[in-house]
């Protein structure tokens, strides 16, 4: 079985979504969902749902809040060996969706990732350097970030990194890369960030040390770069979006799966099409529903 190790957030999600129109500056009647989520997590579960061996490493509180992330993490299939436990409280997101499941505004409280070191990052070297491949995302700190890209470097193992936001994906601006790091997943608002905007977005994106470029659009579906050729891919229908969080984490998930499937990387990126449609069509951070099987069979291999 192959084996990924996923370093980057884990925390609690907090999620109210309205039931009603909703309506800003006042109390919306809704629905109030608590459930295991952060960005590294979610990725590493859906991971898990997929057939594959996943560590995470990361930084939990030693709480309430940790006790659940562990539960979760164990029920899952993720293997927490690699985990640091942190003096801080563990993270929590809290979400607020409208009606139709989109994102109205979000507070993430992340203090416990900040506590994850490079020191830590070298004890667990000998476990990265043995893994098939490596995804980071920016909630790492810049120096945490740096390190992974030498590592890969060296090591030769295949890192990804999926950018989260925006103020946290400039923070791959803050060093040089003279080794190409071998992919990034931004959305359009990142690319922008990183690599400002019109049709040489994606190639200045390439210049600044990544090999390939999958670009998630959202409900345009994506477009996967290998610096020769772009493919545009398109999004997988959903009947009805229960919930659009974690649904770039699925995505991811679905990429990562199809790459270390051996599939072409516009390939990969249509998995993560369907990744996400999986999970879009989810209340759940991590949809149940996620499968090797279902995956695959969505996208028609």
């Amino acid at each position: 079985m192959q084996r990924v190790v996923v370093i980057g957030g884990a925390n609690v999600d907090i999620k109210g979504r309205a039931r009603g129109a909703y309506v800003a500056g006042t109390s919306n009647p809704g629905d109030v969902t608590v459930s295991a989520g952060g960005v590294g997590r979610n990725i590493a579960e859906n991971l898990a749902r997929v057939g594959l061996s996943v560590s995470l490493v990361t930084a939990i509180g030693d709480d309430a809040n940790g006790q659940m992330l562990r539960q979760a993490c164990a029920a899952a299939g993720v293997d927490l060996g690699l985990a640091l436990t942190s003096d801080a409280p563990t993270g929590s997101y809290l979400a607020v969706l409208d009606d139709t499941g989109e994102l109205v505004s979000a507070i993430n409280d992340m203090r416990a990732i900040e506590t994850l070191t490079t020191q830590h990052l070298e004890g667990c070297a000998d476990q990265l350097g043995s893994a098939d491949m490596l995804v980071a995302d920016c909630n790492l700190s810049q120096s945490c970030l740096t390190w992974l890209c030498e590592f890969s470097a060296r090591s030769g193992v295949r890192l990804l990194i999926e950018p989260v936001s925006v103020p946290k994906a400039r923070k791959l601006l803050s060093f040089r890369r003279p080794v190409p790091v071998f992919a990034i997943t931004p959305n359009a608002q990142q690319l922008s960030a990183l690599a400002g905007d019109g049709e040489g977005a994606l190639g200045r994106l390439h210049d600044l040390g990544f090999a390939n470029v999958v670009l998630h659009r959202g409900g345009e579906g994506a477009i996967a770069s290998d610096g020769v050729a772009a493919v545009k891919v398109g999004p997988v229908a959903v009947a009805a979006i229960a919930d659009v969080t974690g649904a770039g984490d699925a995505a991811v998930a679905g990429l990562v799966c199809g790459l270390l499937d051996g599939r072409p990387l516009a390939e990969a990126a249509r998995l993560g099409q369907c990744a996400a449609a999986i999970k879009l069509s989810s209340a759940q951070s991590v949809a149940s529903g996620l499968s090797r099987d279902s995956l695959f069979r969505l996208a028609g291999l």
